[in-house]
């Protein structure tokens, strides 16, 4: 049976009995079936060891790629690693080592390292068995992750070793091969291995029958000869040329270490490996683990190390590829700076059906959504792409230079925007745009009250847990979290009723859930240490619950009458509340009052924007922006404008600005308080959303579907 399916179960049998919510059954059944796993997960490798001296040369080995931030053998070409973890047992031998990197997207990837110097790899060794039950016990409790590329397998030995270079020409006829039946039918038919070779998986088969860890096996999926093709598919084999006549390893880690010296000659970086292979001894024994900053720190005044010169990364968003650094004039289109004359507008393009929304940027395309019409354009040059049409009309996924769409089985397809076509689809289903892309894994949401992580490098699911209720809205990420709000029904004003929160890590473990115990929740924001809840109740009473990050648990309580507009600015220590008739500012950390002006001027109908310690609020009635000290509440400066306004304002560069239903996105100097920039555009912020800012360009679809490119003025 599906172990969710039985979860789901367990917990309709449980909410019948012990009179709690089935939200919080199922939660409780989640959590006990981790901890199952997480109890029958021993740590690998725990027993043997290929030596000190040699185990310490090669942790000074991998040690030497952190600090140069070149690729690991059997890590990836790839990947770009970051950390070295050595375990150690009580005889002082490091038992297994355990690298960890990062990808070009942001995933991270895991290579365990078992370090053997010849294992006879026979089933009558205690020693082989009790490894290959410790490689066993990772392809079982993690083979999404083995088969995404994720997590790796490796044996390091000597070069000598037959028994395992026989296992490495075993382990290049499983990776080729697509199931263990295939595996098995190449190996069978001969041409594709020597008898010896042959003979070696006859004693692999017997070893592993051996290794099976007790109680792991569920079923003919894990029987031991599905078992051994996995492991041989993705174990690979390090041969470790670091002592006898043989050094070549540990001279190539001395020629790249030369770089790290002060005058780079080879006897200066021949002392620096002799001291990491001495810090190896140091950290092996205490389980240590190791990244650049940690290790750099323990380097730190040794004379023959200087330290490497790092990338300078700028802060602020990505440049967009080919964005021009001074706009060219669109004729018929008004925009100018008000100090010079200069026009703004660096291109415009008209939509489809006059219903587009505000566009979304993936890898240099601009994506906008029209009616059930997906267009693209060309961010730099405003070039228009083939339109695609698609099944549903909410806004794509956008993540990782990739737009994501659900088809009409709710199957989750890429979509190339420039070729005009749709990708092959995930394994994974999703509601309409309720999916996010974190670090190369998509999170989604399903239409059976699932939620997914699929890794989009090799498509390959990783986890499924179910959850209560069906999700409202796109899941959330922050702080290696994902977030997501279900519900069993809509309430009025786009509220959801008999809602949860879910917390789940990245690698799957459900953390907490919050239910909604009364009243309607509106939305929730993530913020620094506190999760903020959003809840509407009888008549106009609204409350706000902050919930501490990591447990979930309740840690202040708001409550406040009146209407609540839009979503809260977030400023260094508060929150900006915005009413119908003003502001009300929060301590972010406890609740507390810090200042109101409700009352103190006319009607508002757009949220507030909090930026540089000030807090920007545009008025319905009168006619204004108002700009409010962010710590007092005391009114700074105003400006009358010829409309009203109904969109949020935003800032960049030091400039404010405001769009109004005169028409007219006014651009104004925080300091000066002089009006800078203006352009003749107007959107509508509840149906369309929020223009996109990116590297000095606002990007803005109005109200009558145009789509401009805008230069701020910068």
């Amino acid at each position: 049976m599906n172990p969710n399916h039985h979860a789901k179960k367990k917990a309709k049998e449980l909410t019948r009995h012990n009179g709690l919510s089935y939200a919080a059954n199922l939660a409780q059944v989640v959590r006990e079936m981790t901890a199952i796993g997480a109890a029958q997960s021993p740590s690998p490798y725990s027993t043997g060891g290929g030596g000190i001296v040699l185990e310490h040369r090669f942790g000074a080995v991998l040690l030497s790629h952190l600090l140069t931030g070149r690729p690991v053998p059997a890590l990836g070409d790839h990947i770009t690693p970051t950390h070295v973890r050595f375990q150690g047992h009580a005889i002082s031998r490091v038992d297994d080592i355990l690298v960890r990197g990062r990808s070009s997207a942001g995933a991270e990837h895991l290579l365990s390292v078992g370090v053997r110097r010849r294992p006879r790899l026979v089933a009558s060794d205690a020693k082989s068995v009790q490894l290959v039950e410790a490689f066993l016990d990772v392809v079982i409790s993690q083979w999404p992750l083995l088969r995404s590329g994720r997590r790796r397998l490796a044996l390091a030995v000597v070069p000598a070793c037959r028994p395992a270079h026989q296992l490495a020409d075993l382990a290049v006829v499983a990776a080729a091969a697509a199931s263990s039946g295939e595996f098995r039918r190449r190996m069978a038919q001969g041409g594709h291995a020597s008898k010896e070779v042959r003979d070696r998986l006859v004693q692999f088969d017997a070893l592993v029958t051996a290794a099976v860890p007790a109680g792991r096996i569920d079923g003919a999926i894990q029987r031991p000869a599905e078992l051994a093709w996995r492991l041989l598919s993705k174990l690979s084999l390090i041969e470790l040329r670091l002592e006898g006549a043989d050094l070549s390893d540990r001279t190539q880690a001395v020629g790249q270490l030369q770089r790290l010296t002060p005058h780079g000659l080879a006897s200066e970086a021949d002392a620096l490996f002799s001291h990491l292979a001495e810090l190896v001894g140091i950290y092996a024994p205490s389980g240590s683990e190791v990244d650049l900053a940690s290790l750099m720190a323990d380097l730190e005044g040794l004379p023959h190390f200087v330290p490497p010169a790092g990338p300078v990364i700028a802060a602020g968003v990505k440049s967009v590829p080919g964005v021009q650094a001074h706009p060219a004039a669109v004729p018929g289109v008004r925009g100018t700076a008000a100090n010079s004359r200069q026009d703004v507008v660096v291109w415009s393009q008209s939509t489809v059906s006059g219903k587009a929304v505000q566009p979304v940027l993936a890898d240099g395309t601009l994506v906008v959504r029209d009616g059930y019409w997906l267009l693209g354009f060309d961010a730099a040059t405003g070039e228009p792409m083939r339109p695609l049409q698609t099944a549903f009309s909410s806004l794509p996924v956008i993540g990782d230079g990739q737009v994501f769409v659900a088809d009409r089985e709710r199957r989750i397809v890429s979509v190339d925007l420039r070729a005009g076509r749709k990708g092959q689809p995930l394994p994974a289903h999703m509601l309409d745009a309720a999916a996010v892309v974190d670090h190369g894994t998509l999170f989604a949401a399903s239409p059976n009250a699932h939620i997914h992580a699929v890794d989009l490098a090799s498509q390959v699911l990783l986890w499924a847990l179910p959850v209560s209720g069906i999700p409202v809205a796109p899941p959330q990420v922050h702080a290696g979290r994902v977030f997501l709000q279900t519900g069993t029904r809509s309430g009025a004003g786009g509220a959801a009723e008999d809602s949860s929160l879910w917390a789940f890590t990245t690698a799957g473990a459900l953390q907490w859930v919050h239910e909604q115990q009364d009243g309607a929740l509106l939305h929730w924001s993530v913020l620094g240490e506190h999760v903020y809840v959003f809840s509407r109740h009888e008549a106009d009473l609204h409350k706000i619950t902050a919930l501490d990050v990591p447990s979930g648990q309740t840690c202040w309580q708001y409550a406040f009458t009146g209407e609540l507009i839009g979503r809260p600015a977030v400023g260094d220590h508060a929150l900006y509340l915005t009413m119908a008739d003003g502001v009300i500012a929060l301590d972010n950390g406890t609740g507390r009052d810090r200042w109101r002006t409700a009352g103190a001027f006319g009607r508002v109908a757009a949220a507030a924007h909090a930026g540089d310690g000030v807090v920007y609020v545009g008025l319905w009635q009168p006619r204004c922006l108002i700009a409010l000290d962010a710590d007092t509440g005391a009114e700074l400066w105003r400006k009358k404008t010829t409309g009203s306004f109904t969109s949020t304002p935003f800032s960049a560069s030091g400039i404010v600005y405001g769009g109004h239903r005169g028409g007219v996105l006014h651009g104004w100097n925080a300091r000066s308080r002089r009006e800078v920039w203006r352009a003749e555009v107007m959107w509508d912020e509840a149906r369309q959303g929020t223009p996109l800012l990116v590297d000095g360009r606002a990007y803005v679809t109005s109200s009558n579907g145009k789509i401009y490119a805008l230069a701020l003025h910068v």
